[in-house]
């Protein structure tokens, strides 16, 4: 009797500390270090201490009695920010952009360690002790308020940090005291590498931004440190340089005044806003626009979705035929799905979505957010051919002409083949249809063209395959009416846009709502992948139609 009533209290002492440090998913926390610049050399003025935002915190990293902040407690992040006399600082700016241009259930924070004229070897924990011995007087007593480790201290911060959010971000500026060290990207790197492992933190998911110097364009005396940090994401792959042309300057040359700060700032908040998905630019209202950093990557902490292999017998082909069907999350035989058919290009095959796209990977971390309805998703071979392989001369006329074939096949075969063995809703109002390449086109063909079977359609870099827009919509009244969601998208420099654009034109022209979707990239899976991201989401959901024009990228 003793041992249960020792288990039980402590399960609940357990489950106690489980809410206690418990991240939440909305506190965004962002780790920033560097030397004077990141610090903040400009005066703060009163005006600066007022209307902050307290969904803008810092994580205090020194004690200062003098302003009532304890070390490793949160405050309303009104400067200083770093330690207790520095200045302003682009952090200051970074913080105040990012709360506006987000939704308001999220809030941000900082954690700030910076040493003005230090070299980046001071935040390498390998180095650091040997770069202290020849550090001046004057450095000493700075590096000396983090207990002689920098590093050490942004790392004990960061852990307490993420007992209440999530780091999403690094922020760095530092480079005028190595100004001309080639190896300083490889330096960099180190560090980064290390916080990343000390702080089991995932490098797909949490990027570095990097600031340059004080532009030439200011006459700054460390620009020619700037062709360096140009080189940067060459050796870290995930980070990326913050322009400084135009930022204003003090009187040194080496510093930015308190206009320059906010406007690096702004900057560095508009580069990490656009890795979330977010409209950098956009503070009325703050919407997803584009897959975040991390979309794809596997979580292995979340319910995952079941991929399998089918066989149907194709009357059209004559043969039995294959696909893959990707169930969600909690799949339920005894509730009835939604189904999305998710067409591959001219050189795939049921696989090649699974192989290049990842889309398992996609709607579970969707899912996971409560972002998704759940829907099965059929991944279908759509060369109806009894060699339907994606082998030898894929462009040959018998190959192409079975893609127009996999209609019926589609129709009369798959369709009916799905509702039999899955528990699926078999109106067209939960039916959906979307594809890259040639399956874009197919899609659009099929879709378009079979009302009365699909009421949400989509096309990924659409084909030449792709009908002229007055025979793929003849009617584009009956399209106004029975249509829930039509999708366009492709990439700017898609050779292949202007199958997208004349669609685009024509139904422009006539007036049927849809989304022209047209983001910076190529025809490639980066695009694809993106378009599946934001298209799943509307799927089977009320849709807004006043609301499409916001979804594009390029301005």
């Amino acid at each position: 009797m003793k041992s249960i009533i020792r288990f039980f209290a402590f399960a609940v002492l357990f489950s106690i500390g489980q809410r206690v440090y418990s991240q939440d998913p909305n506190f965004h926390v962002y780790l920033s270090f560097g030397q004077s610049n990141m610090e903040g050399a400009a005066p703060i003025e009163p005006q600066d201490k007022i209307n902050v935002d307290p969904r803008f915190q810092v994580l205090e990293a020194v004690n200062c009695p003098d302003l009532g902040r304890e070390m490793g407690k949160w405050y309303t992040a009104i400067p200083p920010l770093c330690r207790c006399k520095t200045g302003f600082t682009l952090t200051d700016n970074f913080g105040r952009i990012m709360v506006a241009r987000l939704p308001e259930n999220i809030k941000v924070g900082v954690v700030n360690v910076a040493i003005g004229g230090c070299k980046i070897e001071l935040f390498d924990k390998e180095k650091a002790a040997s770069y202290i011995t020849t550090a001046p007087d004057w450095m000493l007593g700075m590096i000396k308020e983090y207990d002689g480790s920098p590093y050490e201290r942004l790392v004990n911060m960061a852990r307490i940090a993420q007992k209440t959010g999530v780091i999403k971000g690094i922020l760095l500026h530092q480079g005028e005291s190595n100004t001309g060290d080639a190896l300083w990207p490889e330096k960099v790197k180190i560090v980064y590498d290390n916080l990343i492992k000390d702080l089991n933190l995932d490098p797909e998911k949490v990027p570095l931004l990097s600031g340059e110097t004080v532009n030439e364009d200011q006459n700054g005396k460390c620009a020619s440190m700037n062709k360096i940090i140009a080189t940067l994401p060459q050796t870290i792959p995930i980070s990326y340089v913050i322009s400084s042309k135009g930022c204003a300057v003090a009187a040194d040359f080496l510093h930015f005044n308190t206009e320059g700060y906010k406007e690096l700032g702004k900057r560095y908040a508009e580069k990490m806003l656009s890795l979330l998905g977010y409209k950098a630019n956009n503070s009325n209202e703050p919407f997803i626009v584009q897959a975040p950093l991390g979309f794809d990557q596997l979580n292995p902490n979340i319910p995952a979705g079941k991929v399998e292999t089918i066989g149907y017998e194709s009357k059209t082909v004559g043969a039995t035929r294959k696909g893959t069907v990707y169930t969600p999350p909690g799949f339920n035989k005894k509730k009835k799905y939604p189904v999305l058919y998710l067409l591959h290009g001219i050189g795939g095959d049921e696989k090649e979505w699974l192989n290049g796209g990842s889309p398992q990977i996609i709607l579970d971390n969707l899912y996971a957010e409560g972002k998704l309805e759940p829907m099965i998703v059929v991944m279908p071979n759509g060369r109806a051919m009894k060699d339907d392989s994606a082998s030898g001369n894929i462009m040959a006329p018998e190959k192409v002409q079975a893609f127009a074939n996999f209609e019926k096949d589609l129709l009369n075969d798959l369709i009916p083949f799905i509702e039999k063995k899955y528990p699926v809703l078999k109106d067209r109002e939960h039916r959906a249809i979307a594809g890259l390449s040639m399956g874009g086109g197919q899609s659009l063909n099929f879709g378009l063209g079979n009302l009365n079977k699909f009421a949400w359609v989509g096309g990924f870099s659409s084909a030449p395959n792709t009908k002229m827009p007055a025979e793929l919509l003849p009617n584009p009244e009956e399209a106004k009416k029975k249509l829930k969601l039509l999708w366009i998208s492709c990439g700017d420099n898609d050779w292949l846009i202007e199958n997208s654009k004349r669609t685009h034109d024509y139904l422009l022209k006539n007036e049927v709502p849809h989304i022209y979707y047209i983001e910076p990239g190529v025809h490639d899976f980066k695009v694809w992948k993106n378009s599946l991201y934001l298209f799943s989401q509307f799927l089977f959901r009320p849709v807004d139609q006043a609301g499409f024009a916001k979804y594009t990228v390029l301005e």
